[in-house]
């Protein structure tokens, strides 16, 4: 003779209870009664252990010959340590949230990547007391690409590495409301609509800050999809990448 074993589970103040099958196993008539599983936190301790292993890249074969980023943007005090290189030589763009490393990008050739373990955050450039200017951009090479494109000594720039999932809205809205008054907010995604996608989430995180004196704005790359598209087609100036300078009297 089988035991059968009467299950009683307590959920938002009600009590119910769920009888196995004959074979005392659950069956899909059990689903809809049992209590949801709390979900699994990402392994944050794997990410900071493999990014560990990481060294930063002030020069990068690949970014520097196949995506045009110049080695003086790489070697900046904006950017120096927000890019770091593998043992496979892969471009590395560590993602951040309130508690610190959260994952990060792996690009390379024909390979895009993300960290085992890990979530996505938000990649972000340095950034200073004096920054009047934030630009959000669909990835970090294009954060990249648009700073050379558009140099300018007191802007910061920040990715979300593609489609956003439900936390990094909330993120983007801590990153502009940090901003100082009258900043300039810029979405600079993809020219195409899932660009103008997430152009939009970011101009609904820079609403909810609350913050009325930040100017929001939509910048797309012109007659090409991305900006690192832009920057690669433009002819190749002989003068090394210099951040505008901030004039004094």
């Amino acid at each position: 003779m089988s035991i059968r074993i009467m299950g009683r589970y307590e959920h938002n103040g009600e009590y119910i209870e769920v009888t196995p099958s004959v074979l005392g196993l659950a069956t899909i008539y059990d689903k809809d009664t049992y209590p949801p599983l709390p979900k699994v936190a990402k392994d944050r301790l794997r990410v900071y252990r493999e990014f560990a292993r990481m060294l930063d890249a002030p020069k990068h074969p690949y970014l520097e010959n196949e995506r045009g980023i110049p080695v003086e943007l790489l070697t900046s005090d904006r950017f120096l340590g927000r890019i770091k290189i593998d043992a496979r030589g892969n471009a590395v763009f560590p993602h951040f949230d309130a508690d610190g490393l959260t994952g990060f990008e792996l690009k390379n050739r024909d390979f895009t990547g993300f960290a085992s373990g890990g979530a996505k955050a938000l990649w972000i450039s340095h950034t200073r007391k004096d920054d009047d200017c934030m630009v959000f951009c669909e990835s970090a090479i294009d954060a990249l690409s648009y700073a050379v494109l558009f140099p300018d000594d007191q802007t910061c720039y920040a990715s979300i590495g593609g489609k956003p999932n439900p936390v990094q809205p909330e993120l983007i809205r801590a990153a502009v409301a940090r901003m100082r008054g009258g900043s300039e907010i810029a979405a600079a995604m993809d020219a195409d609509v899932d660009g103008r996608k997430l152009a939009e989430v970011v101009k609904r995180a820079v609403e909810m800050s609350g913050r009325g004196d930040l100017r929001f704005q939509i910048h797309e790359p012109s007659e090409f999809k991305d900006w690192n598209d832009q920057l690669r087609a433009r002819p190749k100036s002989p003068l090394p990448y210099r951040p505008q300078e901030t004039l004094t009297a």
